[in-house]
C-alpha cells in the first residue's frame, strides 16, 4: 500500500486515515457538549473561528477506549469534524496487502509491525455521526 495513513490508537485498538483527508492533528482541548447530539458526538469546539463537532472514535467503532489525548481533524465527502482518539501513533505508508473486513466504517486492514490496523472510511464515520448511528 503506497498510500500515507496516519496511524491512531483507540483503546486496543490501531486504525489509519489517508493523510489526504487529515487536515490537522490537535492537542486534546475543551469541548463544549451539545444537548441532544447524535451518539458519539462530544460536542464542539472552537477551531480557528470554525465550529467543529468533536466525535469519540471509539463509540463509532464500537470499540472500549482509555483517557483521550488528541483530536485528529479529517474530512469526508463534504463533511469534516475531529476525531477523538488516545494516540497518534506514526504517519507514513502502510505496508502488505489490505485484507477485506465487514465493518461499515472500514474500508479493510492491514498487518504493521505485527499489529492489526482496520482502515477508515472518514466519510462513513462522518455521516454515521451526522445520522446519529455508530453502526
Amino acid at each position: 500500500m503506497s498510500e500515507d495513513h496516519v496511524r491512531l490508537r483507540v483503546g486496543r485498538e490501531h486504525y489509519a486515515a489517508p493523510v489526504g483527508g487529515v487536515r490537522e492533528i490537535s492537542p486534546l482541548v475543551d469541548i463544549t457538549a451539545v444537548p441532544g447530539a447524535a451518539a458519539g458526538v462530544l460536542g464542539v469546539w472552537n477551531l480557528r473561528g470554525d465550529v467543529v463537532a468533536a466525535i469519540d472514535l471509539a463509540v463509532m467503532l464500537g470499540v472500549a477506549s482509555g483517557p483521550a489525548g488528541r483530536i485528529v481533524v479529517v474530512e469526508g465527502g463534504d463533511l469534516h469534524a475531529g476525531l477523538v482518539v488516545e494516540e497518534v501513533v506514526d504517519v507514513g505508508p502502510l505496508p502488505g496487502r489490505v485484507d477485506p473486513v465487514e465493518h461499515p466504517h472500514l474500508t479493510g486492514s492491514v498487518l504493521a509491525d505485527d499489529t492489526p490496523v482496520g482502515l477508515l472510511d472518514l466519510e462513513s464515520v462522518l455521516e454515521a455521526a451526522r445520522a446519529g448511528s455508530s453502526r
